[in-house]
């Protein structure tokens, strides 16, 4: 899969060259960034840091083995269903049981939930790049015209955004505080 994120640079750094702090216990590959992983791998790296993970390209790879393992059994019983995305009759052996025990008008076919799932990984991988690509044309109008107040906020939004696409966590908005002459006075 190619990484859309290529290219993207802030202060003369790559981004794709950016190293994480992540590991795939399956190929070995070390210093990974939080985005070659699935949103549950970094939770479960969160709530243990020693926990094994597996990268996305292992994830498919795998499930790719076994769609082929379950196609090269053929169908048991010759049982047809009607995918609900392509509309044609297909055997039971290419509905994994999940779709299968939705029922008639609702099951979609091995091929169809993988081309949407790879769609919807597509969509959120441009969706990420274009809003980094917005923040950066909005730091470049805010260093041409800004105040400094301005060049900070939108230096922080890429600085956030490329963060977020490293670490795989979403920055925290902090409150104001209470400020001065707010609040309950003290006794």
């Amino acid at each position: 899969m190619k990484n859309i994120y290529e290219g993207v640079s802030h202060a003369g750094v790559a981004v794709s060259n950016w190293a994480g702090d992540f590991e795939c216990s399956v190929c070995k590959r070390k210093r990974l960034i939080a985005n070659e992983f699935s949103k549950k791998m970094q939770e479960k790296r969160r709530k243990d840091p020693t926990a094994a993970l597996k990268c996305k390209q292992c994830v498919d790879a795998e499930a790719k083995a076994e769609q082929a393992k379950a196609a090269a059994k053929g169908p048991a019983d010759g049982e047809q269903h009607t995918c609900s995305a392509c509309a044609k009759k297909i055997p039971a052996s290419r509905f994994t049981k999940p779709q299968l025990k939705k029922g008639p008008g609702k099951q979609r076919c091995v091929d169809c939930v993988a081309k949407a799932q790879e769609e919807e990984a597509t969509a959120g991988q441009a969706d990420k790049a274009a809003r980094l690509a917005e923040a950066k044309r909005e730091a470049e109008r805010a260093d041409v015209s800004g105040s400094a107040a301005e060049k900070l906020a939108a230096s922080a939004k890429v600085a956030a955004l490329e963060g977020e696409l490293v670490t795989g966590l979403r920055p925290t908005v902090v409150g104001r505080g209470r400020g001065r002459g707010r609040g309950r006075a003290r006794r």
